[in-house]
């Protein structure tokens, strides 16, 4: 007499692809973490290579920045706690699998999974919707695909799991994936956000010395980096070219200029780290001078195709050139970053700039389209290019280079240009630094 045979279990060959696949997404997300603390430090990372390709863009988007926001670590953070569920997920079913309840555990293996290829497409349409292609983060939708396609395609039984074994599954996923979640918490908490600029403002000079003597680590070490490189960088002479606007006392000891490109991320961080010095640094002590440099081969003499990226840059620096003159000129500049990944055309930034300053975009598009405005422009392209400018940021202080940072700007102007002031002496050594900039 025959009997039943009994139902197949997972093999070792999908249990080895599942486990692999959710390790190597675990680590990836890691590298990115790490890769994410060096973009928010000031620094430029392998994977930012040009505009469309760069995974600064994405990682600062409006859509990681409201995930960053609402889990409490960013987006790599939620790639860690993925990866790291799926492969203690894996590893159960692994150990249970010669048991009567293995398929309970293939259940949550394969919800995981479904929860994987939802959240790559949502990432999916995120990244499209920045105008930005993020190549670490394809190696991990690649690798989530991988664990999908294992799951559903090498498991024994049904494609998708039954329901009497679904309703087991999703409570192993809150108990495995809950700790893991809560784990990266700490680090997550421990993450800059992007446009996070220091806290540096006091009603005093005391309580500003005592926030620059108790910076938290990161960005004490990308003010030690400012400061070594404004120590080593020359000053060059641009006395020839004349102060245009400027926020601060003309007789200030500390003078910043500052070059930006309004669709450079890192400049959009800078911003409000210059907003924040507005606020914090005595007008008397501190000027800031901001003039732009669009990352364009030709300084925008010629016109570029309509709405291109060209168009946008070019109107973009000429019409905060053509507020200069205006009281909110500050405004529009802030206005411009804040909506950075939606200017998507010169009409948006027109449109921008004119509910800003109550003038008509028809009377911007002269002013943007003007001799004048276009000589103005060259006269920032020449500033810059005497400091043989590649990208933006510059951040000149006194004549001389340094890095965006916010610490090493207000440290030199509560030290009254001491670059020896007793709080940089306690600055730990600056980390390697790459001398390009964020674009």
């Amino acid at each position: 007499m025959s009997t039943p045979s009994s139902p197949a279990r997972p093999s070792t060959a999908a249990l080895g692809v599942l486990l692999a696949s959710g390790l190597a997404t675990a680590g990836l997300a890691v590298y990115q973490w790490m890769e994410l603390l060096v973009v928010r430090n000031g620094g430029k990372v392998a994977c930012s290579i040009n505009e469309t390709v760069n995974c600064a863009t994405v990682w600062n988007s409006k859509f990681s920045s409201a995930l960053h926001d609402l889990f409490g670590m960013p987006v790599a953070g939620l790639g860690v706690v993925w990866g790291m569920a799926a492969a203690l997920l894996v590893s159960l079913l692994w150990y249970k699998r010669a048991t009567d309840d293995w398929q309970v555990h293939a259940a949550s293996v394969k919800v995981w999974a479904l929860a994987g290829i939802v959240s790559v497409l949502v990432f999916a349409a995120a990244s499209f919707e920045a105008r930005a292609v993020c190549i670490t983060c394809l190696g991990t939708y690649g690798l989530v695909l991988v664990y999908a396609f294992a799951a559903f395609m090498l498991l024994p039984g049904p494609r998708m799991p039954e329901q009497k074994y679904a309703m087991g599954g999703v409570a192993w996923l809150f108990i495995i994936g809950a700790p893991s979640f809560l784990v990266m918490l700490v680090p997550g908490g421990n993450t800059p956000k992007a446009g996070t600029v220091t806290r540096l403002a006091g009603t005093t000079e005391e309580q500003l010395v005592d926030n620059l003597r108790h910076l938290p680590q990161r960005e004490a070490m990308v003010t030690a980096a400012a400061r070594q490189k404004w120590l080593s960088a020359p000053a060059k002479d641009v006395s020839d070219l004349k102060v245009r606007v400027r926020h601060g006392s003309a007789n200030a000891p500390m003078k910043v200029v500052e070059f930006s490109d309004v669709l450079c991320p890192h400049c959009a961080i800078f911003e409000e780290s210059l907003e924040e010095l507005r606020g914090a640094a005595p007008a008397e002590k501190l000027s800031i001078e901001p003039r732009v440099f669009p990352l364009v081969d030709d300084g925008c003499e010629k016109p570029g195709e309509k709405d291109s990226t060209k168009d946008i840059r070019c109107v973009g620096a000429k019409v905060q050139i053509c507020s200069e003159d205006h009281p909110l000129y500050w405004d529009v500049r802030k206005a411009l970053f804040a909506n950075q990944q939606s200017l998507r055309s010169s009409d948006t930034v027109l449109s921008l700039a004119s509910k800003v300053t109550g003038r008509s975009p028809e009377a911007l598009r002269a002013c943007v389209d003007s001799a004048e405005t276009q000589a103005k422009l060259r006269d920032d392209l020449t500033y810059a290019r005497r400091y043989n400018l590649e990208g933006t940021p510059l951040v000149l202080l006194n004549g001389r280079e340094t890095w965006p940072s916010a610490g090493f700007i207000l440290g030199m102007v509560v030290g009254n240009g001491d670059v020896n002031a007793p709080w940089f002496k306690a600055l730990p050594e600056p980390p390697p630094m790459d001398d390009g900039h964020g674009h």
